[in-house]
């Protein structure tokens, strides 16, 4: 049987090894951020810029997303910010399983971030991808929370310029966005009748964006 210095030892090792975890991510997280910002300084000039606003955010969550990328000859550069996403609309569509299993109504205020990728053809390119979400969650047993977590993933994308369009531009997509950080303790949350919450993380989605090119 262990003794009470024992526990209180364990107790604070276990502290100190998820303190070093997470600063260790958000170590990781900072240094992607800053090597988007190294590459977009040191690349070639602009040729072109695209302003895409997406389609699934209205159509499935009944908010918005707008996105504007910065390309060059070899290189692309993004900026996109999506808002007021209900993850609960459409039966549930954009939770998972044990989400809908306990009646959660998810709602997020803001999912932003940027990227940079390499262009393989004038159409395609790959994306590494930093971003942040604010989820609200409310349970049916009237509790709420708040919380944050980032991400850091890839995306592909085709630039598809229909009819011969020299600016109206389709933009397919799929995008895989795995959670790195939340503010929850232990990324989850116990509600009071047992519910135990996890971090919510996007994980791999597809999406289609329309709009101009400059």
């Amino acid at each position: 049987m262990c003794t009470t210095q024992e526990l209180n030892n364990k107790f604070y090792l276990a502290k100190l090894i998820n303190g070093i975890r997470r600063e260790s991510i958000m170590k990781s997280y900072n240094h992607s951020i800053a090597a988007l910002l190294l590459i977009a300084s040191t690349s070639a000039s602009a040729e072109q810029w695209n302003l895409v606003f997406g389609l699934s955010q209205p159509l499935v969550t009944k908010g918005g997303n707008i996105e504007i990328n910065y390309l060059t000859e070899k290189f692309v550069f993004e900026y996109s910010h999506g808002f007021a996403l209900n993850l609960s609309t459409n039966k549930g569509i954009g939770m998972t399983g044990i989400e809908k299993s306990q009646h959660l109504d998810i709602y997020v205020p803001y999912s932003t971030g940027g990227g940079a990728g390499y262009r393989f053809t004038k159409e395609f390119n790959v994306r590494l991808e930093i971003k942040q979400h604010q989820f609200n969650v409310a349970h049916p047993s009237g509790e709420n929370i708040n919380y944050t977590t980032r991400d850091i993933g890839v995306g592909a994308y085709y630039f598809w310029l229909p009819f011969n369009s020299k600016y109206f531009l389709i933009v397919p997509s799929i995008r895989y966005w795995p959670t790195v950080y939340s503010r929850l303790k232990n990324d989850e949350f116990t509600f009071s009748n047992g519910d135990v919450h996890k971090a919510h993380s996007f994980g791999l989605f597809g999406n289609v964006s329309i709009g101009w090119r400059f």
